[in-house]
This record gives C-alpha cells, sequence and structure tokens, in this order.
C-alpha cells in the first residue's frame, strides 16, 4: 500500500532526494493521483525556465554602471 504524498515529497523526488522506497511511493502515487502528476510537470517546467534565466547584467547595464560610476571624481587618500 503506498501512503499519500505532499508537494514536499515531490519536490524531494524532483531533486532525488529521496529514498529508494520514496521514490518508489512518489512513483505510484504520480501514476494514480492526477492532481499530483500536475504539480510534478508544473514543478518541472518552472526548474526548467529557472535555468534559462540570464544570471549575469547584460554589456549593455554593465556599461552604464561603468559609465555612471566613472563619471565621479575621487581623491587619493595616500
Amino acid at each position: 500500500m503506498t501512503k499519500k504524498i505532499t508537494h514536499d515529497d515531490v519536490l524531494k523526488y524532483i531533486y532525488k532526494e529521496t529514498s529508494t522506497e520514496e521514490t518508489n511511493n512518489v512513483e505510484n502515487q504520480l501514476a494514480l493521483n492526477n492532481l499530483a502528476m500536475e504539480f510534478y510537470v508544473e514543478s518541472m517546467e518552472i526548474i526548467s525556465r529557472i535555468s534559462e534565466l540570464q544570471l549575469e547584467p547584460s554589456m549593455k547595464c554593465q556599461d552604464k554602471i561603468l559609465d555612471y560610476s566613472g563619471s565621479f571624481k575621487f581623491e587619493s587618500i595616500s
């Protein structure tokens, strides 16, 4: 008999943080429970989108920051 799963169980499964027994239980529940499967699919889509995010500023943004910081006059402290 399989026990009901939570969103946390599904996320642990996605990130491969489940034991063999937990993995089997989650897989069984995903096959039987449409809501759990829907959450799994949506979570996988979100994870895929997150990995596509640009994590560094564009060159245009970097140039603007450098131009702005270059407009300040700094005095030497030595």
